[in-house]
């Protein structure tokens, strides 16, 4: 599918602001942001109309491109919970490290606190998917009886983030990767199984 000049810019904008915001933190000024994606800065106010808007829509947009591989190894009903958990692991891992900019910004913007509202309910929408899966787990007794879904999904975030930042500073490849993502998940699994 040809991407049309309006979308080309659009993800211009996009890609220099994921770029600055990865090297430069969040004061980026717009005029910066245009001018690293070659268009004018009234341009850029085209397609965002506010700094807000800028980091809004680079935060979904990063964040539907990880969920939508991540639907790929969701959790079916009657498949194993463990090893389909291990599937979305792995998947997440696979996509940070291959994508490391995009990973850096993600949990710049969410963790900076930077999104709007609105945003934040667009993306609590896109994970709803994993936790009805992990709520469903709960209900089976998959879990310690004690977590919640929030509490699961800090813990997988927080050892997830972990292993990806081992992973990229001993910068490991093939079987010791692979290796120290099942490890790691494993540390994840039995900190929170019953």
């Amino acid at each position: 599918m040809k991407q049309t000049s309006e979308q080309t810019k659009r993800d211009q904008l996009l890609r220099a602001a994921l770029e600055l915001f990865a090297a430069n933190g969040l004061n980026v000024p717009t005029a910066k942001v245009a001018a690293a994606a070659g268009v004018a800065n009234g341009t850029l106010f085209n397609y965002f109309p506010t700094k807000q808007d800028l980091i809004d829509a680079l935060y979904l947009d990063i964040k539907r491109e990880f969920t939508g591989l991540l639907q790929d190894s969701a959790v079916h009903p009657g498949e194993d919970f463990r090893a389909a958990s291990l599937a979305i692991w792995k998947s997440f891992v696979a996509w940070a490290l291959a994508n490391p900019l995009k990973h850096q910004v993600m949990n710049l913007l969410l963790n900076g606190q930077a999104l709007s509202e609105k945003a934040r309910n667009e993306s609590e929408g896109m994970a709803q998917p994993f936790k009805k899966h992990l709520e469903a787990a709960i209900k089976r007794s998959e879990f310690a009886k004690e977590l919640t879904v929030e509490d699961l999904m800090e813990v997988k975030g927080a050892l997830a983030t972990t292993c990806i930042a081992s992973a990229m500073e001993r910068k490991l490849k093939g079987k010791p990767l692979e290796k120290h993502i099942a490890l790691v998940f494993e540390v994840y699994w039995r900190g929170v199984v019953r």
